[in-house]
């Protein structure tokens, strides 16, 4: 969902696949074989799945930046959790690591990547020169990093990249408890709904408590990407912090099972398979 894009960008930007673009993919179905040591600036899209505690398993991004040879520009778009660019840079000190998240939507990635509303470059204390040239590679939006306005550590853009994840799973678990409230007093929810989302703090994104056909979240990022923070905020001593995005997931996992689904259900690609058994829980319910 992340590499895609990217690819196509370069592509429409009159990049040659084998000439100036290189892809790969260990997939062998994806059919990308490139020696991608023969680029100059390497971007890297590639899963970061939790581990059963939880925690966002990076393995798969340290293998592939330890798979770089020479000494090249190195992008990261995976989803890692904060520190995980700076560490990976001081391991690798003969490239120069960034962290560059993608805020896209799995129904218009096309759309929110050539029409970001920020690109953020995030820099390492061994890449902070370089950090331009990587912006200016990408598609431009109202906000950037490196700019006047703004100007980002690998380590900030890490964490604005689980912040605004997270925050917006917690926004749709409070639709959900005010959803709930409405019913209790035979309210309107969808006119309660539009008052509250006119308020521009607040907004009518992820209000909708049925969006998707089914009510609470799931979708690739929320889920992984809640119980990786959990994770990363317990192994910091914030305990506190930690249990407030517990209670959240608590929240949406008691959501979710109300409908026969999990987290896990929700989160599959294949949306069929999770229409196909919505349906059959409400022919049994």
């Amino acid at each position: 969902m992340v590499g895609g894009p990217l690819k196509k960008w370069f592509e429409d930007k009159a990049y040659e696949h084998g000439r100036n673009l290189f892809l790969y993919d260990k997939d062998p179905a994806k059919r990308f074989s490139d020696d991608i040591n023969r680029a100059d600036v390497i971007f890297i899209c590639v899963p970061s799945p939790r581990w059963a505690d939880g925690s966002a398993d990076t393995s798969i991004v340290e293998e592939a930046v330890a798979g770089i040879g020479g000494s090249k520009i190195v992008v990261i778009k995976s989803t890692v959790p904060p520190g995980t660019t700076e560490s990976l840079q001081k391991a690798n000190p003969k490239h120069k690591l960034f962290f560059n998240p993608e805020f896209l939507t799995e129904k218009s990635a096309w759309q929110d990547f050539i029409k970001p509303e920020r690109q953020l470059v995030g820099w390492t204390l061994g890449s902070r020169e370089a950090a331009a040239i990587v912006l200016s590679l990408l598609p431009k939006a109202p906000l950037a990093s490196p700019s006047n306005a703004l100007n980002l550590s690998a380590t900030e853009a890490e964490i604005v990249k689980y912040a605004a994840n997270v925050f917006l799973a917690r926004k749709i678990t409070f639709a959900n408890a005010v959803y709930d409230l409405a019913k209790y007093h035979q309210a309107d929810f969808e006119n309660i709904r539009k008052a509250v989302g006119a308020d521009s703090r607040i907004g009518h994104s992820h209000l909708d408590v049925h969006h998707g056909g089914y009510r609470g979240y799931g979708g690739f990022c929320f889920v992984k990407d809640t119980d990786a923070l959990i994770s990363h905020l317990e192994n910091c001593g914030l305990a506190e912090a930690a249990a407030l995005f517990h209670r959240d997931r608590k929240f949406n996992e008691a959501i979710l099972a109300t409908q026969g689904l999990t987290p896990e259900d929700v989160s599959m690609h294949d949306q069929e398979w999770l229409k196909n058994k919505k349906q059959n829980f409400r022919k049994f319910s």
